[in-house]
C-alpha cells in the first residue's frame, strides 16, 4: 500500500480558531497546520500603541487576521505572523534568515550591477548621493535600503527598481 501526503503550503499563515481565556486574559490560537499556542491580551494591548481590548468582541473574520474590539469603541487587527510567533518558536528564526537571504539577494545583485558598469563603491555611492559605507552594508546584505535609496541606486545605474529586486 502507498501513502501520498498532500500538505497545505501557506498553513502557517492561516489561522482556523480563535479561543478566549478571560479568566488568564489571553486568547488561544490554532493554525491549519496543526500548530498552537497562546498569546497574553497584554501583549497585544502593547503591541502599537497601547489600548484596552474588550474581550467581548473578537472575530475570526479571515485566516490571516483577528480583530478585538477595545473599550474605546475601536478595533484592532492581530496579523497572522504576530499570533505565528507565539505559537511556533522556530517561526522567528526563519523569518529572520529568509529576511537574511532577502538582503544579501539583493545586494549581490546592485553588486553585479555596479561592476557591470566598472564602478568602485565610492563612484556609485557619489552618484547615488549616499555614503559609501551604507552602499558597502547594502552589498553585504547587513542593511535593508529605504526605497527611496533604491530609487537613488537604481537611477544612478540606470535600470528600474524591479531589476535591482527581480532576477530577469
Amino acid at each position: 500500500m502507498s501513502i501520498q501526503t498532500v500538505s497545505l503550503q501557506s498553513a502557517s499563515q492561516m489561522m482556523i480558531e480563535v479561543q478566549i481565556d478571560r479568566e488568564k486574559y489571553r486568547i488561544h490560537i490554532q493554525f491549519a497546520d496543526g500548530q498552537t499556542g497562546w498569546i497574553p491580551i497584554g501583549d497585544i494591548e502593547q503591541a502599537g500603541p497601547p489600548v484596552r481590548l474588550a474581550l467581548n468582541r473578537v472575530d475570526l473574520p479571515n485566516p490571516y487576521e483577528i480583530i478585538i474590539g477595545t473599550e474605546e469603541g475601536g478595533t484592532i487587527e492581530v496579523p497572522w505572523d504576530f499570533a505565528r510567533s507565539y505559537c511556533d518558536p522556530h517561526f522567528q528564526k526563519r523569518e529572520l534568515e529568509q529576511a537574511h537571504r532577502g538582503r544579501a539577494h539583493l545586494g549581490e545583485r546592485i553588486r553585479g550591477f555596479r561592476q557591470r558598469v566598472g564602478w568602485t563603491q565610492e563612484e556609485l555611492a557619489k552618484r547615488a548621493g549616499m555614503g559609501r559605507v551604507t552602499l558597502s552594508r547594502l552589498e553585504s546584505g547587513d542593511q535593508s535600503p529605504s526605497y527611496r535609496t533604491l530609487v537613488a541606486l537604481a537611477k544612478a545605474l540606470g535600470v528600474s527598481v524591479s531589476d535591482l529586486l527581480v532576477d530577469t
